[in-house]
């Protein structure tokens, strides 16, 4: 199956491995086109690489596809967004009778992560939150100090969350599976590395290997030895209340709810956060100067960027200027114009 998708030598990640109607083993995976943007794919047995046609534009990156079947059809959701003139991310949902037989593309709401599995909605804040919404309960899964890239589950034991972060200090990345019902957790190897983006099912474990010198050179491989130890890493809480009111929240220091969010009324999502855009802009610039001196922050950095990117997705502008910045930092080494940057954030100011 996975020589099958690598015949073309493109990268692959987001792998998400399940059982079909009749039993057949099934990977779900995300793949770059020639122009590097990520598509949704999946192959069934042996059979051919098919592509998910969600009918976004091929200038949009999916990611991160999930998906189950019942006796009405297939289901599935992904993570979509990055256009130029509209460059945030949902969470998408379609559903079917067949997988080239899906309903258009549903935005459940604006996240970097996340997924939907019949009644329960997750997704993941950025910085170290995992919300969980279902009709047994709301929860919030806290890991602190974690940068979260990916939230999926097992397709076999459903109830177990598989999320790959970063440690803000120590820069390692990890992949922990948190058990819903028991809050058990440990964290998982593959082939004596930290497993990235993996999927499992049974004793069969793929991850995203890293083949080149680019963080998202990557092709998918099947782990050959699996280790687990025993985490204490992540912290189950209850949800904060959402009042049921149409006025506004009160206002945090940093401006975090200083507005009501309104495109996804059922779910609490973060907002736009001028304030927090400057703290993370901030902390990148301090983080580079000392760079420069020698020290070992060159991810920190990168990382308080990709902060500051999500907290500025309300403004197209400088959402847009902060992200080219972080890619040619990281692409060349170029420091940022401080300055200009410093200039779009005060035009939004002055614009609210």
């Amino acid at each position: 199956m996975l020589n099958r998708i690598h015949e073309d030598g493109l990268m692959t990640h987001m792998p998400f491995l399940t059982t079909g109607p009749d039993g057949e083993r099934m990977l779900f995976f995300c793949r770059a086109d020639e122009k590097r943007v990520w598509k949704a794919h999946y192959v069934a047995g042996d059979g051919p690489v098919m592509r998910i046609e969600t009918g976004l534009g091929e200038d949009v990156c999916e990611c991160s596809p999930t998906a189950w079947h019942d006796e009405t059809g297939w289901h599935v959701s992904f993570i979509a967004g990055g256009k130029p003139e509209n460059p945030l991310f949902h969470l998408f949902r379609m559903d079917g009778p067949a997988l080239d037989r899906l309903s258009p593309p549903v935005a459940m709401l604006p996240a970097r992560t996340g997924f939907v599995y019949r009644d329960r909605l997750v997704h993941g804040d950025p910085e170290d939150l995992v919300h969980v919404r279902e009709p047994a309960g709301d929860a919030c899964i806290e890991l602190p100090g974690a940068t979260l890239y990916r939230v999926a589950y097992r397709a076999d034991l459903p109830e177990r969350l598989l999320v790959t972060g970063q440690w803000t200090e120590g820069e390692e990345f990890f992949t922990l599976e948190y058990d819903l019902a028991t809050g058990r957790q440990h964290f998982i190897e593959c082939d004596g590395v930290p497993a990235y983006k993996c999927t499992i099912h049974g004793r069969t474990v793929i991850y995203a290997e890293r083949t080149g010198e680019n963080f998202e050179s990557r092709r998918l491989k099947e782990a050959a030895s699996v280790h687990v130890r025993p985490a204490n890493a992540a912290v189950r809480r209850q949800p904060e209340p959402v009042a049921a009111t149409d006025s506004a929240p009160a206002v945090k220091k940093c401006g975090c709810k200083a507005r009501a969010v309104t495109s996804a009324p059922v779910v609490p999502v973060r907002p736009s956060c001028l304030e927090c855009v400057e703290k993370h802009l901030g902390a990148a610039y301090v983080l580079l100067a000392e760079a420069a001196d020698g020290y070992a922050h060159r991810l920190r950095a990168i990382g308080h960027f990709h902060e500051a990117e999500d907290e500025s997705q309300e403004w197209p502008t400088l959402h847009t200027a902060i992200r080219a910045a972080r890619k040619t930092y990281q692409t060349g080494g170029t420091i940022p114009d401080w300055e200009a940057l410093g200039k779009l954030v005060q035009e939004v100011r002055d614009a609210r």
